[in-house]
């Protein structure tokens, strides 16, 4: 077994999301002589302190910032004091054009990051979110709904010329056809991208035009669905696996842990409450 501080650089290449990766570098000592990145790198320190020279300044990044690299600009990486250990998530040119085309509706250039480093803790926490969703193995669309939450807000803080956020309209319809796609679906492995274009939308508006209209985002509605047709399995008789399985969950730790934040109690609890009853 490896040891906890061994240095480590682990790539995730997200089959689910395409032209994203995400790195995660552990106790890393090795220092990054000058280069250039085909993408965008939007990223944190995790422990320790990273330090970025560009364009002849060295700026340090730590544990509470956040690091904007745009693509093709030269720059080198090292620990500051001996190692450190950072997550990046690598975007393509064309993938986060597409994501500020969906903030406003509206063909937008590529974006252009000149803060290199910012202290964020908002992004630094949704960054630490899609973290633990890209290691824990969470669902396509959980992670889709992270990204939308880090580059909307990457782009527009930071971004020299953000676009306008689109207002939101009523799309009433657009919600109802979303929301019995779910229903009819629900055991399936949905996507953000395949709700918003149900909808008729971008995955962006549609997340945002979602929440406002329910009140939860598509994934929880999905998510509370999916319980109440596995409560609806256990009253018939159905087993804990035969349920996991049929609602749409393909791990039983996962069941587990949703069954309980839905309804307070494990889904054995609930089980045995049946008996007593």
């Amino acid at each position: 077994m490896k040891a906890s501080n061994q240095e480590n650089v682990r790539f995730f290449n997200l089959q689910d999301i395409p032209h994203i990766q995400a790195v995660h570098g552990l106790h890393v000592t090795n220092e990054f002589s000058r280069h250039v990145h085909d993408g965008f790198s939007i990223g944190i320190v995790l422990e320790g302190k990273r330090v970025i020279d560009q364009k002849g300044a060295s700026v340090v990044i730590g544990p509470k910032d956040v690091f904007l690299i745009n693509p093709g600009e030269p720059h080198a990486c090292k620990s500051e004091d001996g190692k450190h250990t950072y997550f990046t998530i690598c975007v393509e040119p064309e993938a986060l054009k597409s994501f500020a085309s969906q903030i406003s509706e509206k063909a937008q250039e590529t974006p252009y990051f000149s803060c290199l480093a910012a202290k964020d803790e908002e992004l630094n926490s949704l960054i630490r979110e899609f973290m633990t969703l890209v290691q824990k193995s969470g669902s396509t669309m959980e992670k889709e709904a992270s990204l939308i939450s880090i580059l909307s807000t990457a782009i527009l803080r930071y971004g020299d010329n953000p676009p306008e956020i689109r207002r939101i309209s009523p799309h009433v319809q657009a919600v109802n056809r979303a929301r019995e796609y779910i229903k009819t679906h629900y055991a399936e492995n949905l996507t953000l991208k395949e709700l918003a274009g149900v909808a008729c939308l971008s995955p962006f508006y549609f997340q945002r035009l979602f929440l406002e209209n329910v009140g939860i985002s598509p994934h929880d509605f999905l998510i509370q669905y999916r319980i109440k047709k596995a409560r609806e399995m256990l009253d018939q008789g159905s087993s804990l696996a035969d349920a996991a399985l049929d609602v749409g969950f393909t791990d039983q730790s996962h069941f587990t842990r949703a069954f309980k934040r839905v309804t307070g109690i494990s889904p054995g609890r609930y089980i045995r409450n049946l008996q007593d009853m």
